[in-house]
């Protein structure tokens, strides 16, 4: 069933978003800063932990935090622990995936944005400085901060606000949220929500504390969506994309993926008859959003076993449904028939991932599976000849050793342009001095 498109005066006529882990990927970065100051009052994250910190305002996200696990020191004094930790490199968090295609195209056709979030004003601006295209989608008088209200999510006071200086009924508002607290909060306001669950469980399960969505409802959640790029305007009566490039979206910004390959769990070439690099787990750690998933296309270099030769490829991230994975894996398939016995391990591997296929699904069997990652092939090599795509492969990350070469030529040339240009105004200068 197609959510419900329904408001008291008509369909939505404006998307209320959050920022963190909605917009912009801060919960890696959190993460790994609230991972260290955990462990040093002698605890362990855990995802419950996690999860019901997510969307607070910073203080009282560190004391659901230290509440939980049993910390004993104040939300205050945790946030003042962790904060110069932060402080310097919030600018450093980057667009989650499917974000800036949805505000580009909302704003092209003059769609109403908003944004709603825990995040102080101060801390907005350093969030922000390194993100032109989002500082100018939203305008400063529809940004309703932590710090504006005097109830923090989930409490509504910040969808109420924001919905009153847009001058909507909450009705004709959708809200695009990462977390629990934050579906509660627009719920409360009375709006729509589509949840993008930015932490998830081992397996890749959504926290059991978002709702059972209801396509129908004309208040709370709507849908869960695994990311943006699944997010379909029409659903909601907003207009459609159509920038498809055959079946694949493109992805924009484009995924750098850098990381060593490693064993796998023997499926792919034992049970699927498809070899798959797999990338080490610490690399995907640094470069994915937790929460990334889906089958994905893109460009594959191996450095230093193939040198100069960009091969085409097509991905999983997730956790793999079918095999009910516990953690996270990326499983490249390097389109390319490397002859029988080609084993990568211990070899560095470059991604370039710039076209998102379809959602992890799960499959009634295994030949099921097979044939959807053969189609999967088929639609990467076809999307793979498109010209948006083909200029990806000439990316320098892919060939960083031909990269430096062509540097140092343009180097070398522009120092004998400079000696050139030295000498010929020596020569002018002697020829003034005759």
């Amino acid at each position: 069933m197609a959510p419900s498109t329904e408001g008291s005066d008509g369909a939505i006529k404006a998307v209320i978003f959050d920022l963190d882990g909605t917009i912009i990927d801060t919960e890696s970065l959190v993460l790994e800063v609230v991972r260290c100051v955990i462990e040093s009052h002698g605890k362990t994250l855990t995802a419950e932990a996690a999860t019901q910190a997510l969307g607070m305002r910073p203080a009282e996200a560190w004391q659901a935090v230290a509440t939980t696990l049993g910390i004993r020191a104040t939300g205050q004094e945790l946030y003042e622990q962790s904060e110069p930790l932060l402080r310097d490199r919030w600018h450093e968090a980057p667009l989650l995936p499917g974000v800036a295609r949805l505000i580009a195209h909302l704003s092209m056709h003059a769609i109403p944005l908003a944004l709603a979030t825990s995040t102080p004003r101060a801390t907005l601006e350093r969030k922000l400085s390194t993100k032109d295209a989002m500082r100018a989608a939203f305008q400063p008088h529809l940004c309703i901060c932590g710090d504006d209200v005097e109830n923090g999510k989930p409490a509504p006071d910040c969808f109420t606000a924001v919905a009153k200086r847009l001058g909507l009924p909450p009705s004709a508002c959708l809200v695009i949220e990462d977390a629990p607290a934050g579906v509660t909060a627009a719920t409360a306001a009375g709006m729509r929500v589509v949840a993008v669950p930015s932490i998830l469980q081992k397996g890749g399960r959504p926290s059991e504390l978002y709702p059972q969505p209801n396509p129908a409802a004309c208040a709370g959640c709507i849908e869960i969506l695994p990311s943006l790029l699944e997010f379909r305007p029409e659903q909601y009566g907003l207009p459609p994309f159509e920038d498809r490039i055959g079946e694949t979206i493109p992805m924009h910004p484009v995924l750098h993926l850098r990381g060593t390959v490693v064993p796998g769990f023997g499926r792919g070439s034992r049970e699927l008859g498809i070899p798959t690099a797999n990338l080490d787990a610490d690399s995907l750690r640094g470069s994915l959003a937790e929460a990334v998933t889906g089958i994905f296309a893109g460009w594959a270099t191996l450095p230093g076993a193939y040198p100069g030769q960009v091969f085409p490829m097509c991905m999983s991230i997730g956790w793999n449904p079918v095999f009910a994975n516990r953690e996270k894996t990326a499983e490249p398939w390097i389109l390319h028939d490397f002859g029988a016995g080609a084993n990568f391990c211990g070899q560095e591997i470059r991604l370039i991932v710039c076209a998102f296929i379809r959602p992890e699904a799960n499959f009634e069997s295994l030949q099921a599976l097979i044939d959807r990652i053969h189609r999967d092939a088929e639609v990467s090599k076809e999307a793979l000849a498109h010209p948006a795509y083909q200029q990806q492969k000439e990316n320098p990350f892919l060939l960083p050793a031909a990269a430096a070469a062509d540097g140092g030529a343009a180097r070398h040339a522009a120092a004998g342009a400079a000696g050139s240009g030295e000498a010929a105004a020596a020569a002018a200068g002697g020829e003034q001095q005759q």
